[in-house]
């Protein structure tokens, strides 16, 4: 039986309740997370046969992700007993996602090869920095400025690079980061609708129209289009 509780000693903002002698908060964190975690196994598996570099890279993302949500939820429910330690996995989980989703813009062939190198090194180095800064600070802010920046510069600058290139489809990469972007405004100045729908909560459900996006543009990007981009000189 689920029971509303504030005698864990948890913030009644944090909507604590009590399950099998467990202080647990943050409920709609959970479902939230989840409805993420479930939105991207889905896609996952949508993604189907043949794997070209662009499409494994994006089905490693939305498997990547799903893991990442997994974990985030759970990190909010058990915060009360593994403190900020218990949202390390969605944490490093999410870094890797976002690695995946910055490789798959660059493994294109409109780029070259020595190009994608350099690119790939800059995202594995941004990520280690970053992650590593969050662990020992303790602090999501630099998980934060990791996505930042690979959505930002890799999924919206070579999306709307390619986009202007005449290539319709990753118009919807371009639309996702429109969509996600008010996500940084509304957890930088905590905007909270509602006790029960809170500014993490209003991110996850951007978050969900931003990854269904995400999936469109890789559903359109064609075997035809694929073969058509010229590199880069």
């Amino acid at each position: 039986m689920f029971m509303m509780n504030t005698l864990c000693e948890i913030s009644p903002d944090k909507l604590p309740f009590t399950w099998m002698g467990l202080c647990l908060q943050e409920p709609m964190a959970l479902v939230t997370n989840w409805l993420i975690a479930l939105t991207s196994i889905f896609l996952f598996f949508q993604i189907k046969k043949p794997y070209s570099q662009f499409r494994k890279h994006w089905r490693k993302f939305y498997l990547y992700f799903a893991i990442s949500t997994f974990f985030g939820g759970m990190g909010h429910l058990f915060f009360n007993y593994f403190d900020v330690y218990g949202k390390f996995p969605c944490w490093i989980f999410g870094v890797i996602a976002s690695f995946h989703a910055g490789k798959a813009m660059i493994s294109v062939n409109m780029l070259t090869l020595d190009l994608q190198g350099k690119l790939k090194k800059m995202l594995v180095a941004k990520g280690v920095v970053l992650a590593i800064l969050a662990m020992v600070m303790g602090s999501f802010i630099f998980i934060m400025v990791d996505a930042i920046l690979s959505y930002l510069i890799f999924c919206l600058g070579f999306g709307a690079y390619y986009w202007k290139k005449g290539y319709d489809s990753f118009k919807y990469t371009v639309y996702a980061i429109i969509i996600l972007f008010p996500s940084i405004f509304i957890f930088l100045l905590k905007l909270n609708p509602h006790l029960w729908f809170n500014k993490d909560d209003l991110s996850h459900v951007l978050m969900v129209i931003t990854i269904i996006f995400f999936y469109i543009g890789v559903r359109k990007f064609t075997k035809f289009e694929s073969q058509e981009l010229t590199p880069l000189n």
